[in-house]
């Protein structure tokens, strides 16, 4: 019997004791995991502005123009949509890009046997998303190439496509002689690596954006003639003065990019 209570005193105890919180803390690691994964993806859609790359020569500064969130803003939605205590009411919203605070608290299981959080403050969410050139070795014959067309016109390609988001969580350090937890902090960081621009234009005609029209104007060398002056493009003064000697000229759509155009023989 008294060997029962020391070993009960000294190491079933304990034990008991240690289970709960190595489960917590395991639990934790796998929320790390899930938001580290969460912050890569989100570069599939928003991978403009900041997240972008600039590519070109000789002073030439072009982005691959696409909606854009901020390292910070996508920290704080990890915040909200993965650390804290959610229900099935509580959706997503565009706000969330925003928050300073866990909704409803940090998670209810995240705390040790006298109601302390081992998450305690949204500061202690930490995530970086850096960007580097894909690999292979036909990227890096691309980049040059994509380099000198990026310097002669708005044809833009994101080289540096490879993005690694880092989600690090400080976690609360137990004191294993009380199980509770202490002021210290230990980090639980986690990486997800995807290729996350895949060069696909954003709509037909955005002049805000990389789309398909965009992206030819840097192919179609006379498309520099489309700029207007006074209201009226280049190429119509051009037209006009030309045509005085070659008719034929006035006829003539240099520079003309129409993106999705349906032949008039289709819609018939």
């Amino acid at each position: 019997m008294i060997e029962l209570l020391i070993v009960a005193g000294f190491v079933l105890v304990p034990l008991f004791l240690a289970i709960p919180l190595v489960g917590k803390y395991l639990d934790m690691r796998a929320a790390a995991v899930q938001t580290s994964r969460y912050a890569a993806w989100e570069r599939t859609v928003w991978f403009g502005g900041d997240a972008a790359s600039s590519i070109g020569w000789f002073g030439v500064d072009r982005k691959w123009q696409a909606n854009a969130k901020s390292d910070d803003q996508i920290r704080r939605e990890l915040g909200v949509r993965y650390l804290s205590e959610t229900g099935p009411a509580d959706a997503f919203s565009n706000n969330d890009r925003n928050a300073g605070d866990f909704s409803g608290g940090s998670k209810m299981l995240w705390q040790d046997r006298n109601g302390q959080k081992l998450l305690a403050n949204y500061s202690d969410i930490q995530n970086s998303v850096s960007n580097s050139q894909a690999p292979g070795t036909l990227n890096k014959i691309l980049d040059p190439i994509a380099n000198f067309a990026a310097t002669l016109g708005p044809f833009t390609l994101e080289m540096n496509g490879e993005y690694a988001a880092t989600v690090t969580i400080k976690v609360k350090d137990i004191d294993y002689d009380h199980f509770l937890a202490k002021a210290s902090t230990a980090n639980f960081s986690e990486t997800n690596v995807l290729l996350a621009n895949g060069w696909s234009a954003n709509g037909p005609d955005d002049p805000a954006k990389t789309s398909t029209k965009q992206q030819t104007k840097g192919l179609v060398p006379f498309s520099i003639f489309t700029a207007e002056l006074g209201g009226v493009p280049i190429m119509e003064y051009l037209q006009t003065a030309v045509s005085v000697f070659l008719p034929e000229f006035s006829k003539l759509e240099l520079g003309k990019i129409e993106p999705d155009k349906v032949p008039a023989d289709r819609l018939k």
